[in-house]
């Protein structure tokens, strides 16, 4: 199976139409659950990685708000070049709440 792909503005780059959602590589809490949960372990996250890119997703979304998520991609990512990383801004979370700054 191949995933379908689209360019990503001029730059050259496809992206997959489909991206990995990294929410739980780092925050445990306050995430739609009303209790905390055990984050995976890096050989979890790696498999993840892997079957991800076997299966034709470049595409990874994370925050500075997933807690150690963009940490843990940084440490365990293999074949930097080959993916695309989205992050957001604006939100923060902070001894287990979270807080929203869209300012300059």
């Amino acid at each position: 199976m191949t995933l379908a792909k689209r360019p990503l503005g001029s730059t050259g780059i496809d992206v997959s139409c489909l991206g990995l959602g990294t929410v739980k590589f780092g925050r445990n809490q306050e995430v739609k659950y009303p209790t905390g949960f055990s984050l995976p372990v890096d050989r979890a996250i790696e498999s993840l990685l892997d079957v991800a890119r076997e299966s034709g997703i470049n595409l990874l979304d994370t925050a500075p708000a997933y807690g150690s998520s963009e940490q843990r991609i940084g440490r365990l990512l293999r074949d930097r070049d080959q993916w695309v990383i989205c992050t957001k801004v604006g939100e923060e979370f902070t001894t287990g709440k979270s807080f929203f700054d869209f300012g300059a």
